[in-house]
């Protein structure tokens, strides 16, 4: 389809889906008792009839209910003593980052959860790498739904790919998710089509009768990518609503989980400008690989990493290294992967029983010396994956040795021959869905605010950090069985 088809038929869709407000929660809180952390009035008399307590801590630790409207709780439930038997809302966003949610919390809102966990997520900092390992599924075909195949020598997927969902292997254990063509038309119109998924997530989690639900919600990224920071800001506003309502109607009994799928740049963005740079240096485009020179680009969705294939991986690396826009440079050699940064630096990352080495030939791109300096290798040189994490959750690049690894790896089950993650400021992707939308964030890369997530419950708290991978370990613990339920 083409780029304005598909915004022609996208208009009538959105104009079609209506801008009513879905969630019968009231949008803000009214005056109630001293001590009430927030109250509500849900009945629409005037009067506040549902109240927060939180504890010293400052979570909600009790609902309260008022029966005889004289504006005071007459009743309670206390959240910390319900059976995790309940009802199960899992709600995914996608693309928002840790600290925009930490930020919330910090300021009071977002309080009838635990507080929120840092989740460092696979690179690149994509959605269907991270859903699939937050859900214990297996890597999905490629970073994103078109991918350069080396078995056919050509491009593969593209559009009918992503809107028939080939790369999201994931999507067995979800309850809702509205299909990708509403995701991509929520580029073009953010607000109005996220509306529309989340009345339609209230309705099928209503309507169904399943101990877990789980939703994910693909409309939350076109908030970030159109709207920015804001954007998600707006988004967590309505979700919190729709939190707040389901714990009202269930007095307390259903818990819900909220979290996303990886982070975002919060910055506007403009084109990656390899094309000329590779032409410069004697690069040609291309589709096909047939010559030492050609290189093929893969230029589908809006992200701040690139990724390219070529005969000779090593030596386009070293030529994309200093492109404007690129920040650190990668590729595999043999079972190691050579990493790559704009001042020649250049560092070899190996792997051995789940330890990781990094060796420095020039430089230090991942910028990693004075951290390692404070940790202890083994005889020859691994550090620890553990160890490396909690050394580096705060690091201009989380946990790089084991993600850039597993990137080149075993993330996807096509890797591509270089990966640039790129500065934040820039972009690489569609040039027709680049014309077609204004870039406010994105995501992709390999740096910090791209790749921290966030995962926060009603049911209990979680580690305060953990890697993607580790959620559904950490979720089976918090629930007390396996997790996801429906797997």
């Amino acid at each position: 389809m083409r780029i304005n088809a598909f915004i022609a038929v996208g208009a009538l869709a959105v104009l079609a889906c209506g801008c009513a407000d879905p969630i019968d929660f009231p949008a803000t809180s009214v005056q109630g008792p001293a001590g009430a952390h927030r109250s509500y009035d849900t009945d629409g008399d005037g009067g506040a009839d549902f109240f927060l307590f939180a504890g010293a801590a400052g979570r909600v630790e009790r609902l309260g209910y008022d029966s005889s409207g004289d504006g005071a709780p007459d009743s309670f439930v206390n959240l910390d003593d319900n059976p995790v038997d309940g009802r199960h809302l899992v709600i995914v966003l996608d693309g928002v980052t840790f600290d925009l949610v930490r930020d919330l919390y910090e300021a009071g809102d977002l309080r009838i959860f635990h507080p929120p966990s840092r989740v460092i997520t696979p690179y690149p900092s994509m959605t269907d790498l991270s859903m699939a390992q937050m859900l214990g599924e297996m890597p999905p075909l490629a970073y994103e739904a078109q991918y350069f195949d080396h078995e056919s020598n050509r491009v593969v997927g593209g559009q009918s790919a992503y809107l028939a969902e080939t790369n999201e292997l994931h999507l067995q254990v979800i309850q809702y998710k509205a299909h990708t063509l509403w995701r991509a038309m929520g580029f073009v119109w953010p607000s109005s089509v996220f509306n529309k998924e989340l009345g339609t997530a209230i309705g099928r989690y209503d309507e169904v009768d399943s101990q877990e639900f789980i939703a994910y919600f693909g409309s939350t990224a076109g908030m970030g990518t159109r709207l920015g920071a804001e954007g998600h800001r707006e988004t967590l506003r309505r979700i919190e609503r729709w939190a707040n309502q389901v714990l009202w109607q269930s007095r307390g009994l259903a818990e819900v989980t909220l979290m996303s799928d990886h982070g975002h740049t919060y910055t506007p963005g403009q084109p990656l400008p390899a094309a000329a740079h590779l032409k410069d240096r004697g690069w040609r485009l291309r589709s096909t690989l047939a010559d030492d020179r050609d290189v093929v680009w893969i230029r589908f969705g809006l992200l701040t990493f690139a990724s390219f294939a070529a005969r000779d991986p090593a030596a386009l690396a070293d030529d994309l290294a200093d492109c404007e826009g690129v920040d650190i440079t990668s590729y595999a050699e043999g079972e190691k992967v050579v990493v790559l940064d704009g001042n020649d630096g250049r560092a070899v990352i190996g792997r051995r029983d789940g330890r990781y080495r990094y060796e420095l030939i020039r430089g230090d791109p991942l910028q990693l010396g004075d951290i390692l300096k404070q940790l202890t290798p083994d005889a020859d040189g691994y550090y620890d994956a553990d160890d490396l994490l909690a050394a580096t959750a705060d690091h201009v690049y989380p946990a790089p040795l084991q993600r850039m690894w597993q990137g080149h790896f075993t993330v996807v089950q096509n890797p591509p021959d270089v990966v640039c993650s790129l500065e934040d400021g820039y972009f690489s992707g569609s040039s027709g869905l680049a014309g077609a939308v204004s870039i406010e964030s994105t995501h992709g890369s390999l740096n910090r605010r791209n790749s921290t997530a966030f995962i926060m419950s009603t049911i209990g708290p979680l580690p305060p950090l953990m890697r993607s991978g580790d959620i559904s370990d950490h979720m089976g613990v918090l629930i007390g069985g396996p997790w996801p339920m429906g797997k």
